[in-house]
């Protein structure tokens, strides 16, 4: 018995050929459309915190082992404070303020311990410098968060994850981004409420684990929070 094999004809080779094409553009085009869609939320989640750093607030937060940490900002004038259990970072025009060995023991912050034993160092700013809150204190400042979300935002290989949730009874928007580059930490999880307050974070960070979780806030701040402690000792290394 002969089988004889014909040839398929030209025009269907040639559809073949062109549905495999469709076929493979259909899978980019899908790859690339999730892409912009994951950096689009990434992008929305940069902007909110952005636009919190030009407004009044104060957010407390529980720290990892159950700690409480602070972070306030007010817009004029413009100064942050971050305070966490070891001591706390004052931020102002006129200088950089970091204490050592405070250790708050109430609900706020600004009002637990009498500063004693605490040594606040001052030091000129430099022009735009950034937030400088390293990770041993358990903490991680907006402006820091800020800068990996827009790495990430701009990052097409970026894994992210979304989900929503509420936080201190506020609304929030949650990330999961993974392989982030280059960056403090290239995998983290971070909440940001409409307003742009971060309401979480969970990451590793240069080597140390953060664990931030808000459980307060209020659009105002307090005066005794950018204050040193009442029994302090001050050391101005600020030029004459």
């Amino acid at each position: 018995m002969i089988t004889v094999l014909r040839r398929a004809p030209a025009s269907s080779l040639l559809a073949g050929t062109v549905l495999l094409a469709l076929t493979a553009c259909t899978g980019l085009e899908e790859a690339s459309a999730a892409g912009v869609a994951d950096g689009d939320l990434v992008s929305e989640a940069a902007d909110r915190v952005a636009a919190a750093e030009r407004e009044n607030w104060t957010a407390v937060y529980r720290l990892a082992g159950g700690r409480t940490g602070l972070v306030a900002r007010s817009r004029d004038p413009g100064r942050a404070v971050y305070v966490f259990p070891a001591g706390r970072l004052i931020h102002t025009p006129a200088a950089r303020i970091r204490c050592t060995t405070e250790i708050p023991t109430r609900t706020s912050p600004a009002d637990g311990g009498d500063g004693s034993g605490a040594v606040c160092t001052a030091t000129s700013p430099a022009a735009e410098e950034p937030d400088d809150v390293p990770a041993s204190t358990g903490m991680i400042s907006p402006a820091a968060i800020l800068d990996m979300l827009e790495a990430a935002a701009i990052d097409p290989t970026v894994a992210v994850t979304s989900r929503e949730t509420t936080i201190a009874g506020r609304f929030a928007s949650c990330l999961r981004l993974g392989g982030v580059g280059p960056a403090p930490t290239s995998d983290f999880d971070v909440c940001v409420t409409v307003d742009g307050t971060i309401a979480a974070f969970t990451g590793t960070v240069s080597g140390t684990p953060v664990e931030m979780m808000l459980t307060e806030f209020r659009t105002a701040t307090d005066d005794r929070d950018f204050a040193i402690p009442a029994n302090a000792r001050f050391v101005d290394h600020r030029p004459d």
